[in-house]
Formats: structure tokens, sequence, C-alpha cells
């Protein structure tokens, strides 16, 4: 899916919602008349297992042909095509997800098989089908905002001194130039927005809320996060936990930034500004942009991935995000967009998106179409970080960047702290905000996004109406949490693999490939993805792999003051 780069982020990837490929057991055979599903027919009767399952090969073929458009619309959509169909093929995959004729199906034979691979199908139809159980014109608006969001967003151009900027350029600036007023303008600006979405952003959260209750939830983030076998309260604890235990870090980055910018209070336009003073204090460019594709693949060939072979299309492309990854026809073909961002905001991103490539492309083709879309949100995305954390991987920047070893410790030191500027400041405060608002429907949401702001980022948020350029709200709503579950993955994935090889060195590592490939990759969504991380690692998945990455993102005295 897309990923949130580090400045824009969200990022996340793109499977569609039910992307597809063959079915199981290889070519299939045309099923009697009497059993077969015709396009938009009614379901053939099921009494049997075999005819269960010949039903179900006939409706994942259906669901493969639409997500296999829908992945190739929306590809061209986020290029920023005037003339796509992404809304069409979107309100026909919701039109075959909303046949209650289809779901009773499902419902009276989920937990009645004795074939586990079958009763994993049935899960995961069961939880597709959900939606049949709401009004079936809800969903249709639904899909319908979110195609009009996106649209909006990707040909929208910010007014900053006279330039019109896409949303990266202006982020550019906020990130880079020494001129602190125009920081303080392109963060401001991103409100220019706001009047053109806040109303369809609004509108598809209620949308969801009303859909959510219609399914039997107790709201909107309850049904989104069953998707990703999560709920709202453990999230929330889980978000707590985490702010808290990083609290301590990340003032700890705030009072450096105060001191070395040499300001009377830090701003939001501040932070990311000294990120990039830390990169460049070191005195050595270890991300150029040119380099970055032959890196890319010199580093995945180290991991032992078969890169010249690998059907991987990579494009640097300006999207609303910092990334995206289009499951066009797995295990065939994906199709990846990264930004062309400066430093190593640019080398994570693109390591992070070839990651979702990896999963689309190393799935056994002999899986049912169901499993081709991949993980659930929280372990898609934390493989795709497992490979994105390799950008400021100290072992990696020595040897492909040529930096010594001191310069490329502050680096990866550098790396740390952005990413926890980007788990307090973007993704855990989404989240918070958007779980909160679900469940209070009733709350402010500027005053909540407000509070919420001060204590994630540790700043004040200027005036302005930023909860309605809040995009992601619409475009991937209940989706911000799985990049805290993605990093806890990561570095639990990343510690289990240094401990099994023996290494402390994974960058060149040629085991790395076939490990993630056979206990990741390869079985898509057959196996639950909790399941995969405690049988890859030992142990189920907590917070403390994470927490020890993290305890080196405490900034030294005196680092960032060199002029920019």
């Amino acid at each position: 899916m897309a990923l949130l780069s580090r400045r824009l982020r969200p990022v996340f990837l793109v499977l569609m919602v039910l992307p597809a490929a063959v079915v199981s057991g290889g070519a299939q055979q045309p099923a009697s008349a009497a059993t077969r599903l015709t396009l938009g027919g009614p379901a053939p009767p099921t009494r049997t297992e075999a005819e269960l399952r010949a039903f179900l090969d006939e409706l994942e073929i259906q669901e493969f042909a639409i997500s296999n458009a829908l992945g190739v619309e929306q590809y061209y959509q986020w290029k920023g095509e005037n003339r796509h169909f992404a809304g069409q093929f979107a309100r026909l995959q919701t039109d075959l997800l909303s046949r209650k004729d289809y779901a009773a199906v499902i419902e009276r034979w989920r937990g009645k098989v004795r074939d586990s691979t079958l009763a994993r199908r049935l899960f995961l139809h069961h939880r597709d089908f959900l939606v049949a159980r709401a009004d079936p014109r809800l969903p249709l608006r639904f899909v319908d905002l979110q195609a009009a969001v996106q649209d909006t967003l990707g040909q929208f151009r910010f007014e900053i001194r006279g330039q019109r900027l896409t949303g990266t350029a202006a982020y550019e600036l906020v990130d880079t130039s020494a001129d602190r007023s125009l920081r303080e303008e392109a963060f401001r600006s991103r409100t220019q927005v706001s009047p053109h979405l806040r109303h369809p952003i609004f509108q598809a959260m209620e949308l969801l809320d009303r859909i959510g209750r219609q399914q039997g939830f107790a709201n909107g983030a309850a049904a989104g996060l069953e998707l990703s076998s999560l709920e709202p309260a453990s999230v929330l604890r889980d978000i707590e936990a985490f702010e808290l235990a990083t609290r301590p870090a990340y003032l700890a980055i705030l009072a450096r930034v105060k001191a070395d910018l040499g300001v009377d209070r830090v701003e939001a336009w501040d932070i990311d500004y000294w990120l990039h003073r830390q990169e460049r204090s070191v005195g050595a460019d270890a991300w150029p942009k040119e380099p970055g594709l032959t890196r890319l693949h010199d580093l995945m060939r180290g991991l032992g991935f078969a890169v010249d072979s690998l059907p991987i299309d990579v494009r640097v492309w300006d999207v609303p995000t910092g990334g995206i990854t289009f499951f066009t026809r797995p295990p065939y073909e994906a199709r990846l967009l990264t930004n062309p961002f400066t430093g190593s905001d640019f080398y994570e991103t693109l390591f992070h998106e070839y990651g979702h490539g990896l999963n689309a492309t190393l799935m056994r083709p002999d899986l049912s179409p169901i499993f081709f879309r991949g993980d659930e949100t929280p372990l898609g995305e934390g493989l795709a970080e497992t490979l994105g954390h390799f950008a400021y991987d100290r072992h990696w920047l020595a040897h492909a960047a040529g930096v010594s070893a001191d310069q490329a410790e502050r680096l990866e030191q550098v790396g740390k702290m952005q990413l926890l500027l980007w788990l307090r400041r973007s993704i855990t405060l989404q989240a918070y905000t958007e779980i909160s608002l679900y469940r209070d429907r009733r709350m402010n949401p500027d005053s909540l996004y407000a509070a919420a702001y001060r204590r994630f980022a540790g700043v004040e948020l200027p005036p302005g109406d930023y909860m309605g350029a809040r995009d992601f709200f619409a475009t991937g709503p209940l989706y911000a949490q799985s990049y805290l579950y993605a990093n806890m993955i990561a570095t639990q994935l990343r510690e289990a693999m240094r401990e099994q090889f023996g290494v402390d060195d994974l960058s060149r590592e040629p085991r790395v490939g076939a490990w993630l490939t056979e206990r990741f990759f390869a079985p898509g969504a057959s196996v639950p993805w909790r399941e995969k991380v405690q049988r890859a690692t030992g142990k189920p998945l907590s917070t403390d792999a994470l927490a020890r990455y993290l305890a080196g993102a405490i900034p030294p005295e005196g680092a960032g003051r060199s002029p920019s």
C-alpha cells in the first residue's frame, strides 16, 4: 500500500481490497452448470464442501477480475492522470461485496468445514462481506467520496510566495529551508486544501460509522480495525504505552532543537529542519538521489533476492503520500511509486515500497486467489519497514555510502530520531485522533486534534483548519496505527534474524531473502499475521524490540549546531 513518508506519512501499500491471482491447484476446469457462479448471478447450491469450494473458486475469480482492473486504474490515478476509472471499479467491487446471497452462503458454512485452508478462506470472505449487512447505498457513496478526495488532493497545488507547489515540494521547504519564516509559511499552507476536503472527509467518516454500526459493531473504528484483527481499546492502550515510553527521549530531542536553533520556543516547523541539519552536520551526503535505484538493487541482491528476475516496476514520482505500491497482478507484477524526497527519506521510502513489491511478487503462485491480497496491514507494513530500516542501518551506510564507522553510527541515530518523530507526530497522533472521534462522535474534532498534537508532537499547532486537511481519514481510514505495529514487527524480525543467523550486519546477509520469503511472503494471507510473527521469532509480538531500538534516539550534546 502506500507508505506515509516520514514527512507526509501516512504511507501505505496498495493492495487492492481483494487482489487476486490463479485458483488453487493450477488451471481450473469449468464447473458444472449446476454449481457455477455466473457473473453477477445468484449463489449456486452449496450442499457439500466440494460445492462450497467451487463457489469460492468462482467468487474469487470475479474478485480477481475487478481488483486487478481497479489496481491498474488506481495506479494511474495516483500518477495524477485526470482520466481514469478508479471510482467506477471501486463501485463494482463494492457491489460484489454487498451481495447478501453470497454473504449468506459464507455465514452458513463458516466454522463448519474440516479443511484448514478452506476455513481460512471462509474467514477472510466473512470479513469482506460484512459490508453486505449495511444499506448498499452507503458503501457506494463512501467509495465515491474516496475517489473524489484522492483526485482533489492529487491535483491541488499550494500557493507559497507566488509559487504553486505540490505537497511534496511544500514540505521540502519545511524540512530544508534555513528561512524560518518560509518554513512557517510552508507549514501553514497545508490548510489551503481544507476548504476543498473538510466536508468530504467528515462525510466519509460519518458514512463509515453508519456502515460499521449497521454491520453490528459499536462504531466505525471497531468495524475498520476488525479488518486488521485489532480492536479500538487495545490500540489506544498500545498508543498510550508508546507515548509514555518514548516521552523522555522525545522531550530530550525537543530540548536539543531549542538549544541548537537558538529559539525561544520550538514551533511545528522547526523540528524537521533540525533533523535535516543533523544529517548535514555529519559532513557527508550519504543519500544522494541519483544512485538510489542502483543502491536499492545492490542491497536486495546482498540480501539474497533475485532482483533481476523480479517483476517490480519502480518509478520515482511526486505522489500525495510518501510512496505507494500496487499489487497489480500478484505474484507476477507489482508497480511502485516513490516520492523524490531528499536525504534519508528518499531511501527509506524507496526501500519500504520495494518491500511491498517483494511481498506482492514472492507469493506462491498456487495459492487460492483470496490469499493474494497479502498480509493484514500491521504485518504488510511491518515487512516493508523491515526493508525500510536498512536506509539508515549503520552497516549499510558504511559500505554503500562510503562513510566512516563513526559517521554511519551518527547517521543511524538521525534515522532513529526521524522514526521516533514520525511515529509520534504522524502515526500515533493520527490514530489516536481518528479512533477517539469514532468512539465519541460528539467530540469537537478541531479541539481534539489540537490537544493531541500538543501531546504527541510536543509543540503547539498554529491556528488553522488542520483537521480539514487530514485526507487520510477518508482515503486510508483506520490505517495509521498499522505503522506503529509495523515498526514493532520490523524491529522484532530484525532482532530474530541477527540471533538466528549469528550476525550483527544483515545488510550483506544472503539468508535474509529466503528467511522472509519462506516465513512471510510465500504463504500470502493463508496464515494469520500474528501467527507468522510468533512462528518466525519464537515469541508473540511485543514493544520490547522497538523500545530497545529507539533507545538510541537521544541526541548527543551539541549535535546539529553547524550551519545548514
